[in-house]
């Protein structure tokens, strides 16, 4: 059986200590001087009312908890991109979390050193370079934010732990997995080599539509706390209304027995927070048409300014910018859709493309 606990909340009351007390309390999981690393989901440089990155106000509220109950919390991720200083820097910068860690005095990460580790049991990695930054803290509380991801459907729970593996492997792997399902079980071996101890969601404000970066924010005033990432995730798709099957890491998790055989609701239960109108990005419209989509292709818009980040991250090196335009040779495209991830001017759309 798995616990998953569910509040109604807001930004400046995010009830972390209640959303906790079923599951045991943050003391449960935490000893004293424990180097705790927050997790957060730092996609990108966007700025908090975006929804992309998890919000600093429920950051801040949890790690006011984590050091009520003696311990030393710390802020990280690996941005999609090149894992570097600069990159990291930008990103707490627009995220918001560079002012929080100043007026909290918490330490954000910089190291940027990978080890790389055995997966005995993976089904698709059996090795893999894992960041220095979640190795080296003596406990991970992972904060996934509650969105859409044109790619998996969705981002929760059992994804949030992908940026323990820097930022250009990333990229690397979805070339290596470019089936939703095998990119889905290699999403699950990297859960089951880094699984954090407790997951605490923001779903205060989450993104619908075409996420993981250009979706639209949705007020929805939920978080979620559980120590099963797999029973979290079920949970979230069950008050959207979405059959969790549906969603390519939680098929796989069902195959691989991973699903708990119940999951008990000691706080709000989903069917009373659950809601309507949730938008899925267009790559996923046939899990509420029930109609099989056509296939979605990447395409520039006008919105391009030449930056070059699509360029950089691509996989299999099917984009260029070419007088200050990204453009795409759709022959080597392998629709892992990181390119309209990263865009920082949101350039880039998800539609159907005749290739010649």
């Amino acid at each position: 059986m798995a616990k998953v606990g569910i509040l109604k909340a807001t930004y400046s009351a995010p009830g972390i200590e209640r959303l906790l007390e079923p599951l045991g309390g943050i003391e449960r999981f935490i000893e004293k001087g424990d180097r705790v690393l927050l997790k957060v989901n730092l996609l990108s440089a966007r700025e908090p009312e975006k929804a992309v990155t998890t919000h600093p106000e429920f950051v801040r509220a949890v790690a006011m908890a984590v050091r009520k109950a003696g311990g030393r919390p710390c802020i990280g991720d690996s941005p999609g991109g090149t894992f570097s200083q600069r990159t990291l820097r930008k990103a707490y910068k627009w995220s918001g979390l560079e002012d929080l860690a100043g007026e909290e005095d918490i330490p954000l990460n910089y190291d940027t050193g990978v080890r790389r580790l055995d997966i005995p049991k993976g089904k698709r990695l059996l090795r893999s370079p894992v960041c220095n930054y979640v190795l080296d803290s003596d406990k991970v509380i992972a904060l996934p934010k509650l969105k859409t991801h044109s790619f998996q459907y969705l981002t929760l729970a059992c994804k949030i732990m992908y940026g323990a593996i820097p930022g250009l492997t990333k990229a690397k792997y979805h070339a290596q997995f470019p089936r939703r399902a095998s990119f889905a079980d290699m999403l699950l071996d990297v859960l089951m080599l880094v699984k954090p101890q407790l997951v605490i969601m923001d779903g205060i404000l989450g993104m619908q539509g075409q996420g993981p970066a250009s979706g639209d924010p949705v007020k929805l005033g939920w978080v979620l706390a559980s120590t099963d990432p797999v029973a979290m995730d079920i949970t979230v798709c069950r008050v959207l209304g979405i059959e969790p099957v549906g969603i390519p890491v939680l098929k796989r998790a069902k195959i691989r027995h991973l699903w708990p055989e119940r999951i008990e609701y000691p706080l709000l239960k989903p069917e009373e927070i659950s809601i309507t109108g949730f938008k899925l990005p267009n790559t996923a419209d046939h899990l509420l048409t029930g109609k099989k989509p056509p296939g979605k292709s990447p395409i520039v818009t006008d919105k391009c300014i030449g930056c070059g980040d699509c360029e950089e991250i691509c996989p299999k090196g099917a984009i260029t910018v070419d007088d200050e335009v990204a453009r795409l040779d759709y022959s080597k495209c392998i629709r892992c859709f990181c390119c309209h991830e990263v865009c920082p001017e949101n350039a880039i759309k998800l539609g159907t493309v005749k290739v010649k």
